[in-house]
């Protein structure tokens, strides 16, 4: 199985984007994760993150159980 790292920066990278998107701006939601760090390498030489928001992402199919301390529906 491949394995991608993603720091928090990265993450809040690709909210961010999201927000960006939903109120216009032009964003690709997107990141590049080259494998050149010394530590938390990917298992590929280079793989592009896209974020999608939950309303496009999850239209066909219902999203998955994940722990109730971790379910974004909860922090709400």
């Amino acid at each position: 199985m491949d394995q991608i790292y993603l720091s928090r920066r990265n993450l809040l990278t690709l909210l961010s984007k999201l927000d960006r998107n939903k109120n216009g701006e032009e964003t690709a939601c997107a990141i590049i994760k080259p494998n050149n760090r010394p530590s938390f390498q990917n298992t590929m030489d280079m793989c592009k993150i896209t974020a999608v928001d939950d309303d496009e992402y999850y239209k066909d199919f219902e999203a998955g159980i994940v722990h109730p301390k971790d379910d974004p529906d909860n922090k709400l």
